[in-house]
């Protein structure tokens, strides 16, 4: 019982015997929760959030915006994206970022603002059956979410 108990304080941020452990920046433990903590679940369940939000971004531009030809990709204004959407999330202009980072969406310039880059124009990368292939993947890996 004495091993486990200084296994954990050495382990315990305000214990005396505390010791930080030196990682790597290149490390894959490097600025991620240790395994098997409540934090590690909590991250995995903000990144399904944050996944699903971009899913259902690719959804909104899918079904309100258009195509210049039969085979062009879908595309939507950031000014009327942000009419409809802003009434399904505040959080617009953060999900449009994270998927572009996702490769999911594209458009100009490093950040988008309200009326300013109303003309901007969204292409939507992510469409069709790739879009509901994410969608299915997503709902099977997250059943609750």
């Amino acid at each position: 019982m004495e091993q486990n108990d200084a296994i954990r304080s050495k382990d315990d941020v305000y214990s005396k015997d505390f010791t930080p452990k030196k990682i790597d920046k290149d490390s894959s433990e490097y600025g991620r929760p240790k395994p098997g903590t409540l934090t590690e679940q909590r991250a995995k369940k903000a990144a399904a959030h944050v996944h699903r939000e971009m899913l259902t971004l690719c959804e909104v531009v899918e079904d309100y915006g258009k195509r210049e030809n039969e085979d062009g990709p879908i595309r939507i204004t950031f000014g009327r994206l942000f009419t409809i959407y802003v009434n399904i999330s505040d959080k617009v202009v953060g999900t449009l970022l994270r998927a572009r980072k996702h490769k999911m969406v594209d458009f100009e310039g490093e950040m988008l603002f309200q009326k300013r880059d109303d003309h901007v124009v969204i292409t939507l990368l992510l469409a069709g059956s790739e879009l509901k292939e994410a969608i299915r993947a997503h709902a099977a890996a997250n059943p609750k979410d």
